[in-house]
């Protein structure tokens, strides 16, 4: 299993607690699942666009990659321990979080928000 990001524009859009939350977030984020990158761009809040790759050096302000079996557990309705969470994956160097880590450390709670959503 991959994650399911092609819906995610539309799961975000539905979700008022996401949008409250972030009403001045700018981002462009890289999501790596395995070999396959997706580039979703977040205005105000607000996901505006979701892209597959490849890419060719995108200009990006965060980017979270992991293997596609390490996502497939990540989506569990339950996940194993480990696996629950973001921060859990980093700490078990079971995903690579880089660029800008203040950004990320500023908008945690709508970006745990916007990936808890991949498990609806």
């Amino acid at each position: 299993m991959t994650l399911p990001l092609e819906t995610l524009k539309e799961r975000a859009a539905g979700d008022a607690l996401l949008a409250r939350f972030a009403l001045d977030f700018d981002c462009a984020l890289l999501i790596g699942d395995g070999d396959t990158d997706w580039l979703v761009r977040i205005t105000r809040g607000e996901v505006v666009q979701v892209t597959k790759g490849p890419f060719i050096m995108p200009k990006t302000d965060l980017r979270l990659r992991a293997a596609s079996d390490t996502w497939s557990k990540f989506l569990a309705p339950v996940p194993p321990p480990g696996y629950h969470d973001l921060l859990a994956l980093r700490r078990f160097r079971r995903i690579q979080i880089e660029g800008d880590i203040q950004l990320m450390s500023a908008y945690l709670f709508y970006l745990k928000r916007l990936f808890a959503l991949l498990r609806a």
